[in-house]
């Protein structure tokens, strides 16, 4: 008896995580993603969402509103904290047929200390088991019924942009204080900045080759920097280790649009309390007025598509393999 009520109740725990789909791991979430999932339900939902071009990098390319970007229609495959080696593994699995991807990167981005593999492989049988049975996951579940119910819009839009909304009532306020903190930890973490060598640009090298293989566009735009980050690269070490880390760049990557330096640092273009991340009418003037026409330039250039028999891409480029 006992027996037989413990497992109707983890049954019916695990139907309710599998309905509500909290990380919208299954593709049957349609209430919302209220948690911190954007992994999860961007690798689903960009195989859903019609789109001809990508949006990829980390938080800073995640503000970018993607149904304000002229001559495409983009998906935001942007992640939080997203590395070199994450961005490769997405665009490994998740771009085959667009013409176009927008990769974002900061000044300096290289391979991550520590690799992780691909955390965008198809899971296995115990980690949806592992998903489905966990008690975590029952809290969410019920946070998103919660959320929904409280009539909380859904902050992750289809074609994968982030809802700004009560992130901007946070970070777009006066907090001089906690501003400055975050611009004087910025700074700090230039005392380590080098300029990555070749070598340890392996995961965008293998981004790039991915993309050239598939006949894909691939243009890079270098994120710009906040206006008081921008002026310590006014030392010459650090101006030319930035300069020895884009020539590295250039070479990987033919399209590339340097913003590192430009007027869109200005701090005015910034969250009042969150200088790391620009506003996004910020982020869609730039991208449409320094980023989009370079991408139509290179459209221009690229060789057509072979219509039949295209090369077997299994072949020519191996699969990742967890740790590389």
């Amino acid at each position: 008896m006992a027996l037989g009520l413990t497992c109707v109740l983890a049954g019916g725990l695990v139907l309710l995580n599998y309905l509500v789909d909290p990380y919208d791991r299954f593709g049957l979430n349609r209430l919302g993603v209220y948690i911190s999932a954007d992994r999860e339900f961007k690798a689903t939902e960009v195989r859903r969402y019609p789109h001809n071009a990508l949006l990829v990098g980390n938080s800073r390319m995640g503000v970018v509103p993607a149904d304000r970007l002229n001559g495409f229609r983009f998906f935001n495959g942007a992640i939080a904290g997203a590395s070199a080696e994450e961005t490769y593994y997405f665009l490994y699995h998740f771009a085959h047929e667009q013409e176009l991807v927008i990769l974002g990167l900061d000044l300096g981005a290289c391979d991550p200390p520590h690799t992780k593999g691909d955390l965008f492989a198809p899971p296995s049988c115990v980690a949806v088991l592992n998903n489905l049975f966990n008690l975590q996951t029952v809290e969410y579940s019920l946070r998103t019924i919660s959320d929904h119910q409280a009539g909380l819009p859904n902050p992750m839009h289809p074609d994968g942009t982030f809802d700004m909304a009560n992130w901007v009532k946070n970070a777009d306020v006066e907090n001089p204080k906690f501003r400055d903190y975050q611009l004087e930890q910025m700074k700090r973490g230039l005392d380590y900045f080098t300029g990555a060598p070749k070598e340890q640009m392996s995961f965008l090298a293998r981004a790039a080759e991915c993309l050239r293989q598939r006949g894909i566009v691939c243009v890079v735009v270098v994120n710009p920097l906040h206006e008081e980050v921008a002026k310590c690269f006014e030392a010459p070490q650090l101006r030319a280790a930035a300069q020895a880390w884009l020539a590295n760049l250039k070479s990987i990557f033919p399209n590339v649009v340097d913003l590192s330096f430009s007027r869109y640092g200005a701090a005015e273009g910034f969250f009042r309390s969150d200088p790391a991340h620009f506003k996004p009418e910020i982020a869609v003037r730039m991208m449409n007025t320094e980023v989009i026409p370079v991408a139509l330039a290179a459209l221009q250039r690229q060789p057509a598509r072979l219509a039949t028999n295209p090369p077997p891409l299994q072949k020519r480029l191996p699969p990742p393999t967890s740790g590389q």
